[in-house]
């Protein structure tokens, strides 16, 4: 392939590639989204995930699936549930109040051993996490590392662990490849002058509308990128065909690596929006990547550093680095095997449950005592009349019925093992992703 020309070159020194572009508007230090805190959780939030969803039994859930790991691999004498980026604290808070509330002698002895890691990237988010955990915090140890780049120091933590990472893989930057095949930069642009990528923070920490322009360079300009495409998305290196744009997250095989030696044995739970490779080979670029609260119909450029970017993970890259960091994939399909795995029903009791939880906690935001009270700005109810959007427990109730995979959903859950595993062998599992090389 012939190299950039010098002009392709410079343009790729002074401007963001869109994976840069992306990266920055989430965790750029001055006006990242995470970075500076903006984001909102919960009812009336920029967005929701099931372990707030669903507390405090996805809670629940994880805490037997720790229980159930540290039998099988031994009852060590300290295990830990670490969980890679934690959000806003809630599944920390209940997954510690699970193990601590267990009555039984088997559940003493697991609390025992019982240990919880953060992995964070945002200190902003990690004092989020804190102030959400209160008294509970002493429980917890924090590691501030960006896993997608370097390995944690200190790592392994330990003999065993469980890892979580829900809702992760979607929010790592992915570079954008269009037909040639060549890779897509950004030239921002304010008053009709061009903006470099280290003159960007100022405007955006301002809130300044910026027009943005996309420039397509060869490949070769992203060192590393044509391998990673080479060995996880060949079709995409085919010459002069036409394809929609396909987002390549090299960043994806870094982290299950690095994630892969954070314990001498270990399961690992991926979950998020995503598909494989099929999927992405064809669908349009809108179902692929989002920007803001969902069905805002908002795009990468409408609000960078007040918007949440999320990209459908592509699982067959995931499925391949899970091979290439020697580990095994235990389970994937619907993240309801969790609750069949581990014992948890979420029939009409425990959405009760689930809704007086939620209940409780939006009060206690409103009235300017929960840790959201700072942005809690919504409205909702949980009567039959009234709601804007409809009952909190028929909400629930939904909420529900797509993580047990009876509504449609976007989500999946990848599990990777270097031992034993708390999913039943394949022989009535889900489906996994192929091994043919590319899916």
């Amino acid at each position: 392939m012939p190299a950039p020309s010098p002009a392709d070159a410079r343009l790729a020194r002074r401007f963001p590639s869109y994976r840069d572009f992306v990266d920055d508007a989430l965790f750029h230090p001055a006006w990242g989204y995470y970075s500076t805190g903006v984001v909102r959780f919960g009812e009336g939030g920029h967005y929701d995930t099931f372990p707030t969803a669903l507390s405090p039994l996805f809670g629940r859930m994880v805490a037997r699936a720790a229980l159930r790991l540290w039998e099988r691999t031994g009852r060590s004498s300290r295990f830990e549930v670490c969980e890679i980026g934690a959000g806003n604290g809630q599944l920390c808070l209940d997954t510690i109040a699970a193990v601590e509330t267990g009555a039984t002698p088997r559940w003493r002895r697991f609390a025992r051993a019982f240990r919880y890691r953060i992995v964070e990237r945002s200190s902003a988010l990690a004092r989020r996490q804190r102030a959400k955990l209160g008294r509970l915090a002493s429980r917890v140890v924090w590691t501030r590392a960006d896993l997608s780049r370097r390995p944690a120091a200190g790592a392994p933590f330990g003999k065993g662990g469980l890892v979580i990472a829900n809702e992760v893989l979607d929010c790592l930057a992915h570079h954008k490849v269009v037909a040639g095949p060549r890779v897509v930069f950004v030239v921002p642009s304010r008053r009709g002058r061009p903006v470099t990528r280290s003159g960007l923070a100022r405007p955006l920490r301002r809130g300044e509308r910026l027009r943005y322009r996309e420039v397509a360079l060869p490949l070769d300009v992203v060192p590393g990128l044509r391998a990673f495409l080479a060995r996880y998305c060949p079709e995409r290196l085919a010459a002069g065909r036409s394809f929609p744009p396909y987002f390549a997250c090299p960043a994806i095989p870094t982290l299950v690596g690095n994630v892969a030696r954070l314990y001498r044995t270990a399961e690992m739970l991926w979950i998020d929006y995503g598909a494989l490779r099929p999927f992405h080979l064809r669908a349009p670029e809108r179902r692929r990547v989002f920007a803001g609260p969902p069905r805002s119909g908002r795009g990468v450029y409408d609000a960078p550093g007040r918007d949440d970017i999320t990209f459908m993970v592509d699982f067959s890259v995931v499925a391949q680095a899970a091979r290439d960091a020697g580990l095994a994939i235990t389970f994937y399909g619907g993240q309801g095997a969790l609750a069949r795995a581990t014992g948890v029903r979420l029939g009409s009791r425990e959405i009760a449950l689930i809704t007086r939880a939620r209940a409780a906690a939006w009060m206690l935001d409103v009235v300017g005592l929960g840790p959201e009270r700072e942005w809690r700005r919504g409205a909702i109810t949980w009567t039959r009349e009234g709601a804007r959007g409809g009952s909190l427990a028929a909400g629930i109730a939904r909420d529900a019925e797509e993580f047990l995979g009876r509504r449609p959903s976007r989500f999946r859950m990848i599990a990777l093992s270097t031992g034993p595993t708390i999913f039943p062998r394949r022989r009535h599992g889900a489906a996994r992703p192929g091994r043919r090389r590319g899916c």
